[in-house]
């Protein structure tokens, strides 16, 4: 006599691992409901957000050093990564996305598209630029190249980067997928990085994104999207 037969009486024990049960998966959609609140919480996923930017300058930084302290040219970000991949300084194209609505994994291989990359450039600089000039920084802000400035998210409220795992893709064994910090990741010319966590409700912008000590000394400075300068 079995589950399936209509005179199956559960004992004690087994109506007790049956109600665990529910009460688990009850729990797993509840989480679902809940968790986007979850993703304000500091997480993994902004140190690995930070690691891509730190690598990404380091690799712009050797072109630089290769190319007479100019840094790689180009019309978009997407060009300009190009150029890091076949100049061999940087050899998986991953390197460049971050999972986000509209954007792809790039495929080993063949050419950088837009949609493949996750990141902004800044156009116009040089070895002599300010070491607080932001070099690269995750797409979907608008940077002001002024001492002390903000980056202002485009995407309302603001974008949103990683993927979460639903409850679904965890019952079919799919991996963790890291959770997100509203904020934005940015490396300097002096090779360092960091990840500006948003601030404030309504409007919400980083603070300091171009730190106080940022000197343009003259020089002008774009900001390229992956698929074009920034209007």
């Amino acid at each position: 006599m079995g589950i399936g037969d209509p005179s199956f009486k559960p004992s004690k024990r087994e109506r007790s691992c049956f109600g665990c049960l529910g009460a688990f998966i009850l729990a797993i959609i509840v989480l679902e409901i809940i968790a986007p609140g979850l993703g304000h919480l500091p997480r993994a996923f902004a140190s690995l957000c930070v690691q891509q930017a730190h690598t990404i300058t380091i690799a712009m930084s050797e072109y630089a050093y290769d190319h007479g302290g100019k840094y790689p040219a180009g019309n978009s970000s997407t060009a300009i990564f190009q150029k890091l991949l076949d100049g061999k300084y940087v050899t998986d194209p991953k390197l460049f996305y971050v999972p986000m609505a509209g954007k792809t994994e790039p495929i080993s291989g063949q050419s950088l598209k837009p949609e493949n990359v996750s990141w902004d450039i800044t156009s116009g600089v040089d070895a002599n630029s300010s070491e607080w000039t932001p070099l690269v920084f995750l797409t979907g802000y608008r940077v002001t190249y002024a001492p002390g400035t903000a980056a202002v998210p485009i995407i309302k409220p603001y974008p949103v980067f990683g993927k979460r795992r639903t409850w679904t893709e965890w019952w079919n064994g799919e991996p963790l997928r890291p959770p997100y910090v509203p904020g934005i990741a940015v490396g300097y010319i002096n090779n360092s990085a960091v990840y500006k966590v948003l601030q404030g409700n309504s409007n919400t912008t980083t603070s300091d994104f171009i730190p106080s000590g940022f000197d343009p000394k003259g020089q002008i400075f774009q900001q390229l999207t992956p698929d074009g300068p920034l209007p």
